[in-house]
């Protein structure tokens, strides 16, 4: 009976103690703004903290996990149009997951992710939500693998592919997300593998497919997208069966073997 009095009574003393703090939370002025420092729990964990200046969020506010780790934070400027965020994995050791800019609440400028050992995995731009500049695709260790140039939600200009050892696997250049223009594949040695063209998305000119030494294994001839004919390094004709007559869009060139 004595132990519950004394747990009744520290509990009174806690009441006590945080009663100014949560008093001085969670205030709205005489106009319904919202002033000062505020937290909100949810299923009684804390949801987020942070503070308001006339109903609009300033410096740094943070969001959390159920866990009651840190899901993200931000840092809230010009009345909230600006929100520079990190968000996390929700592990025990504070791990960053992405940071980047919210500008009126689209993505904006450079935005970074990592994988879970914290290596960076992807870098890529925006304006106003939308793709928009150099992203840059790397693996699990870091490595580069994919430089692609947007335009406003497009892919435009040149895109290079790397192998592992950072040497260049493919070279497309785009216009507006078609294939237009010379692609290059390369051989992981560096010697060129395939030299191929395309006019939005079809296939034109003269294709050159070359071995590891740098020699014509033979070449394509195509008009309007259809192959009117294929040579090989002396120039005489290549039987062309059905099934290689075209190369579709979504596989890699450079994986398909030409010898057979």
């Amino acid at each position: 009976m004595q132990a519950r009095s004394i747990s009744y009574f520290s509990l009174f003393i806690l009441f006590i103690i945080w009663s100014p703090t949560l008093m001085a939370q969670n205030k709205k002025d005489n106009q319904g703004r919202k002033q000062g420092h505020w937290v909100k729990y949810k299923d009684g964990v804390k949801f987020y903290e942070g503070q308001f200046q006339d109903n609009y969020p300033i410096g740094e506010f943070v969001r959390y996990f159920p866990s009651g780790r840190v899901l993200m934070k931000s840092y809230y400027s010009d009345k909230g149009k600006r929100r520079f965020t990190e968000f996390y994995y929700d592990k025990r050791k504070s791990q960053m997951k992405a940071q980047g800019l919210y500008l009126n609440k689209k993505k904006d400028s450079l935005w970074l992710i990592y994988n879970e050992s914290g290596v960076l995995i992807s870098e890529e731009y925006y304006t106003n939500d939308t793709a928009n500049g150099l992203w840059k695709l790397h693996d699990y260790h870091g490595r580069l693998l994919k430089e692609t140039p947007y335009k406003y939600g497009y892919i435009d200009g040149i895109q290079n592919e790397y192998f592992e050892n950072g040497s260049l696997k493919r070279v497309i250049t785009f216009t507006m997300d078609s294939l237009n223009g010379p692609m290059d594949i390369y051989y992981p040695s560096g010697e060129k593998r395939v030299e191929a063209y395309y006019k939005m998305g079809i296939p034109v000119k003269t294709w050159n497919y070359y071995d590891e030494d740098g020699g014509i294994l033979f070449t394509e001839r195509y008009e309007k997208g259809e192959m009117k004919e294929r040579l090989n390094a002396s120039g005489a004709p290549v039987k062309m069966e059905i099934e290689q007559d075209t190369v579709h869009l979504d596989i890699d060139p450079s994986e398909i073997d030409f010898d057979r």
